[in-house]
């Protein structure tokens, strides 16, 4: 479309040259976003150590919402990465988390493949409410990612290219707290001090982050399996000295209170985009622990020893940190049995001091077993009583008529009819009546 002339004769401008201006600008600052490489983040770890609420927590979302998402095998998100002081999103993280089963391997072809390993970062993560899984938990993933990447068609070239950089990562660490560090990791001539015997003897050839989930259950580890500090520094040591073979970061967190969630948050960042972090490492808080690749090493480890007294450094550690036996309550015990009603009719019989072999009919076959099941007690305790206190006058009336009640109840009803009471043959006792026990039972009350 045609622009205007100005009136005062100047430069004549168009719209169209208007809207090509900005739309180039536009296109010029946000150039660097386009530019950004497509980055990975691989989550492993066993079922239910709470890895899909820590994403979850990492991207500010809530629990319920990933539930609702939750698939089978593998799932994928991502991560709006920003800038460290805007918030404008420069990247988006591609977030992969494999099922915590091992049969689930394969999937990984999907995510870590032979040109996307240099830009990937893996993620262990560990239920620390569990501490006697840590270990045997480390063991089994890190091997489950060391096939993957053996299985990979990667270059021995490429292969020894992706491990001197991680060894070079680690080597260029500079303690945020240490203006000394600082300030030689900005000359270009610094000498990289030689790796200890152990660090990176197990170089994956890609950045590893080992976290502690479910942090916040060391104080219930604490009540119900009688934690103590050391149990707590021997923990730390061992899987410290297990992430410097790897060259690993490792995080305790927590997706509940959100404890070092940040700090994670922002280390992932650092790893995959190389954005500044100057976070400091931190070992003080058993619940909070932050130790970066770079910083840890033998000697540093060894300050946990000196609060070690009742275990060594070398034992093993499923040894020390064994899992507790299951208090399940055993409710054999607190069952309670109810008497059978016969029994029952017999021991109130028993304590009107009246013969239990005359009280029961003859015909009753289990008369014998019930004897053998009566407690002695009941009849020393009747027979006592009754040479102690001879019946009065006027509650011998009434005991009889509640013996007779006792004894209607322990016999057999006919079945009915004229055929019934026939059996029942014409010399029996009829069975008092309702008001005739009220009656014997007032009067036992008022002697």
């Amino acid at each position: 479309r045609e622009g205007k002339m100005s009136t005062d004769g100047g430069t004549q401008t168009t719209e169209e040259d208007l809207w090509s201006s900005i739309l180039s600008d536009v296109s010029t600052s946000s150039a660097p976003r386009h530019r950004v490489e497509q980055k990975n983040l691989v989550v492993l770890g066993d079922v239910n150590t709470g890895k899909n609420s820590l994403v979850a927590k990492l991207r500010n979302r809530d629990h319920s919402e990933v539930d609702e998402a939750r698939g089978c095998g593998m799932e994928y998100m991502y991560l709006d990465v920003k800038y460290e002081d805007f918030d404008d999103i420069f990247a988006r993280l591609g977030v992969w988390i494999l099922d915590g089963d091992e049969r689930y391997q394969p999937l990984l072809n999907y995510c870590l493949k032979e040109k996307s390993v240099e830009h990937s970062v893996a993620m262990i993560v560990l239920d620390m409410s569990k501490p006697w899984t840590a270990i045997q938990a480390l063991e089994r993933w890190t091997k489950v990612l060391r096939d993957h990447l053996d299985s990979l068609k990667i270059s021995p070239k490429e292969r020894k290219e992706q491990e001197e950089q991680q060894v070079k990562f680690f080597q260029q660490y500079a303690d945020p707290e240490d203006t000394t560090q600082v300030n030689q990791a900005a000359d270009e001539e610094k000498v990289l001090l030689p790796l200890g015997e152990t660090v990176l003897s197990e170089n994956l050839g890609l950045p590893l982050i080992v976290v502690g989930a479910k942090a916040d259950g060391f104080s219930q580890l604490v009540k119900e399996n009688d934690y103590h500090d050391e149990h707590f520094d021997f923990i730390q040591q061992h899987l410290r000295k297990f992430c410097l073979r790897f060259g690993a970061t490792l995080v305790y967190a927590s997706s509940k209170d959100g404890h070092n969630c940040d700090v994670l948050y922002r280390y992932i960042v650092h790893r995959a985009y190389d954005q500044p972090f100057n976070t400091p490492a931190s070992v003080v808080d058993r619940d909070a622990v932050f130790v970066p690749a770079g910083w840890d090493n033998e000697k540093k480890i060894s300050i946990l020893y000196e609060h070690m007294s009742s275990m060594n450094p070398d034992d093993v550690y499923e040894e020390r940190i064994v899992e507790p036996l299951s208090r399940k309550p055993n409710h054999e015990q607190t069952l309670i049995s109810a008497e059978e009603d016969q029994i029952f009719l017999l021991r109130q019989q028993a304590h009107l001091g009246k013969p239990a072999a005359q009280a029961a009919p003859a015909s009753r076959p289990a008369e014998s077993a019930i004897k053998t099941q009566r407690s002695p007690g009941p009849d020393r305790r009747a027979s006592t009583t009754a040479k102690k206190d001879a019946p009065k006058p006027g509650a011998q009336a009434g005991e009889t008529v509640l013996a007779s009640f006792f004894q209607s109840l322990l016999q057999k009803k006919p079945a009915g009819g004229a055929a019934g009471r026939a059996a029942g043959g014409a010399g029996a006792n009829p069975a008092p009546s309702q008001a005739d026990v009220k009656a014997a039972f007032q009067s036992m009350k008022k002697s």
